[in-house]
């Protein structure tokens, strides 16, 4: 069963305007989930609805919950948690965000989202406060327990009235109380810190929630941009406080679940002592190895899984607050501004911060920017007035029958089409084509012309025998002295 419900003073999604106090939703709810603002009576939360300043959230024992702040960052409760979120304040033109989560009980992550320079998470525990940044940090609140920390990606500070100690990536520590100064990271041994994160982990929502966060509309989007924009002093004056925590429900401890952060905190291991470990102590931690060989590895791990999850968070971060702030400035000054703050404080993303700028900031939306005067139309040109015809020309047009409007031509067209004939298709004319040449004599082909040509010019082409012949049919015949005579000669 899903369920969250809206925080008294809180507006809905499609509200408007902004409420004074307003720093983030609800993005993932299982079970009864409350939240209590003020002396109003609690509500329950449902995904979606609005998280405000000084509100107290409680969890039942089988309820988890994601709250998504307006910079982008996240807090995880698990069941049985008691969480109020003290302080908020974040405004990206100035590259501020402070805010103060104060964790009664139950067990608890925080992501870092948008970088800013000046930039600052606190979790605030009966034990003392861890102040992070840019860091993903995870912890155990349980009356009968040390107070766990974690530091999977960044760095942390935890400090109390006895000292203070600095978390590094992969860093555990356990601290007993208030007045017992934070021990040294070193002194973790692996299986103790792996036991609580693997109890974390299933205690928590499902990573998955991060990576698929439900849609907000546009109205709550500008809404939220709008509250970005407000001077983080205005932010800070309208912040109050002083009232004392809920008391968490009297529900089952989680010392059964952590049987070696109980061990452990029983033989003295996580009291910051110079000295070297007793005894007990030793073989506490021979034992505690011997039983979870793979701790170191599992802690590698989930080192490993932290630093995606920051990853991951800050770029989702980084794009629904430059988005916001997008859809609410007022001028392109502004959205400058913010953009180049942004670049400032993350340097490795400023493609996509000015990316993420120039879609979402439209000057020309309305209600926020005038149109743009229009620009004048060019003067119309007058058509050149035609030359003057004579009037005999204008006499004969007169004379003529006026031509048909071009729906009466239109009409006439087809009849005009039955009557004339229509031109042949190429297929017809082809054939006609064919016809005709049928009928005519067709030209010989090349080798016959060269044939008919020689036969032409043989009449012309006479041997030297034949034409001594010719010739001599064509002398006349010898008369017939002569002939004599040669006979006679021939005689002699």
């Amino acid at each position: 069963m899903l369920v969250l419900g809206l925080a008294p003073g809180a507006l809905r999604a499609d509200d408007e305007p902004a409420a004074a106090g307003e720093i983030g939703r609800s993005i993932f709810v299982a079970n009864e989930v409350e939240g209590q603002a003020g002396e109003a009576p609690a509500k329950q939360i449902a995904v979606n609805d609005d998280i405000v300043f000084n509100e107290d959230i409680t969890t039942g024992a089988e309820a988890k919950t994601i709250v998504e702040f307006r910079d982008g960052s996240t807090f995880e409760v698990g069941p049985d948690a008691v969480v109020r979120i003290d302080s908020f304040v974040f405004n990206p033109e100035e590259s501020t965000s402070h805010k103060t989560l104060q964790v009664t009980r139950g067990v608890f992550r925080y992501v870092s989202g948008y970088v800013s320079g000046d930039q600052e998470a606190k979790i605030v525990s009966p034990s003392g406060a861890l102040a992070i940044r840019g860091s993903v940090a995870s912890g155990i609140v349980d009356p009968d327990l040390p107070d766990f920390v974690y530091v999977g990606e960044g760095s942390a500070t935890f400090t109390n009235s006895a000292g203070s100690t600095t978390l590094q990536p992969g860093n555990a520590i356990a601290v007993p109380s208030a007045t017992a100064a934070p021990m040294p990271p070193s002194a973790m041994p692996a299986p103790v810190a792996a036991q609580a994160l693997a109890v974390i982990e299933r205690r928590l929502p499902p990573r998955e929630a991060l990576r698929s966060r439900p849609a907000a509309n546009e109205a709550w989007l500008r809404r939220q941009g709008a509250a970005d924009l407000v001077p983080a002093a205005d932010q800070a004056r309208r912040q109050g406080g002083g009232r004392p925590m809920p008391r968490p429900a009297a529900h089952g401890s989680l010392a059964g679940e952590l049987g070696l952060l109980t061990e452990g905190n029983r033989v003295g291991l996580f009291h910051a002592g110079g000295g070297a470990r007793t005894a007990e102590q030793t073989a506490f931690i021979q034992r505690a190895a011997r039983e979870h060989p793979q701790a170191a590895l599992f802690m590698q791990r989930h080192t490993g899984e932290a630093r995606v999850l920051h990853s991951e968070n800050r770029a989702a971060g980084t794009r629904m607050v430059i988005g916001n702030v997008g859809r609410a400035a007022p001028s392109a000054e502004v959205m400058r501004k913010v953009t180049a703050a942004s670049v400032r404080a993350n340097p490795a993303a400023a493609a996509q911060i000015r990316q993420h700028a120039s879609q979402s900031f439209h000057p020309a939306e309305p209600g926020r920017h005038a149109a743009p005067a229009a620009l004048p139309r060019p003067p119309e040109r007058r058509a050149t007035p035609a030359p003057r015809e004579p009037r005999q020309q204008q006499f004969r047009q007169r004379s003529e029958p006026r031509g048909a409007p071009a729906q009466q031509q239109f009409q006439q067209q087809p009849f005009r089409q039955r009557i004339e004939p229509r031109p042949a298709a190429p297929q017809q004319q082809f054939q006609q084509q064919q016809i005709r040449q049928r009928g005519e004599p067709r030209p010989a082909a090349p080798q016959q012309q060269l044939q008919q040509q020689q036969i032409r010019q043989q009449p012309q082409r006479v041997q030297p025998q034949q034409q001594q012949q010719q010739q001599q049919k064509k002398k006349p015949p010898p008369k017939k002295d002569e002939k004599d005579k040669k006979d006679q000669q021939q005689q002699r």
